[in-house]
């Protein structure tokens, strides 16, 4: 199910202040099952892995040109895609177990999406075909192209906000998973911006304090031993960058989650009871819709 919006005179600022408390509620989660920063990690270390893997093959094919580079490129947006996607999924997954009461866990969750493998790969080959597009609009020395970049990337983004717990949770074919993120997005927009300000605010003074404090703690070092010092304070850095990213990302899949079980089932998750759902765009009509959720309990979802 999905829920139309309808204005009931909400305000902008006042979305804002929502998706502050959206922000934090989602990093409660985060403290309460910490095990769910496993998700991003995974991605990341498996983004990495093809990233090197094909690193040569790439600068091989760009050396040829002829087009064979994009060929390389899609490879490797494939790739990454499809293992960033499969872990969000797996993330996604396991933060609607604990909005249900249920304990999340790691091999469960993955095991869960196993049996998504073929939407996710639908998507991955759609989403590399967009990248490369993408990325030749971005090689053209034209203004125009450089236009139409910005303004399809923006929209792109927009219409794919929600397609992975639209993956996860309904089974629709290619086209309508497009048409049920944008949905949700359309439905939650002012609630979603307001989470992205509060994320970025929040990730951002996160990160700026563990770098400080990384700095903090090897000045002695430096002072004493520089080489050692600066070669701790570098190791220090990296890992509050890490964990910076690590947060951010499982902050957005926990909210992206709580704002979509929200959107499709009009419940709203018993860690967000400080986030008021039902008064921020007066949805309070629902519409069936394709791969709609009306056949099954709250909380169920199409992987078993």
């Amino acid at each position: 199910m999905a829920l139309r919006a309808r204005s009931n005179g909400v305000g902008f600022v006042d979305r804002l202040k929502t998706g502050w408390t959206l922000t934090k509620d989602s990093v409660g989660v985060i403290r309460e099952y910490p095990k769910l920063l496993v998700f991003p990690l995974l991605a990341a270390v498996a983004s990495v892995f093809f990233l090197v893997f094909l690193f040569l093959p790439l600068v091989l094919a760009d050396v040829i040109g002829g087009g064979l580079e994009y060929v390389v490129l899609f490879v490797l947006y494939f790739l990454t895609t499809f293992v960033s996607t499969y872990f969000a999924a797996a993330l996604v997954y396991a933060a609607n177990e604990t909005f249900h009461g249920r304990e999340p866990e790691i091999r469960s969750s993955m095991r869960a999406i196993n049996g998504r493998l073929g939407p996710i790969a639908v998507w991955a080959v759609i989403s590399a075909t967009v990248s490369v597009l993408l990325r030749t609009l971005e090689d053209a020395d034209n203004p125009v192209a450089s236009i139409l970049r910005s303004l399809f990337a923006l929209g792109w983004s927009i219409m794919t906000f929600f397609i992975v717990p639209v993956l996860v949770f309904e089974d629709v074919s290619a086209t309508e998973m497009f048409e049920r993120s944008g949905e949700t997005f359309r439905d939650t927009w002012g609630e979603t911006l307001g989470a992205g300000f509060g994320i970025t605010a929040i990730v951002a003074v996160l990160g700026v304090v563990l770098v400080l404090a990384a700095l903090v703690v090897s000045a002695p070092l430096v002072a004493a031993f520089q080489g050692a010092g600066v070669a701790l304070a570098i190791v220090l850095v990296a890992l509050a960058l890490v964990f910076t990213y690590l947060i951010s990302q499982t902050v957005w899949g926990i909210a992206k989650t709580a704002l979509y079980v929200y959107a499709a089932e009009g419940t709203t998750p018993s860690q967000f009871e400080n986030f008021d759902f039902q008064t921020l765009g007066g949805r309070t009509e629902r519409r069936a819709t394709p791969g709609s959720r009306s056949d099954r309990r709250p909380g169920e979802s199409f992987v078993e």
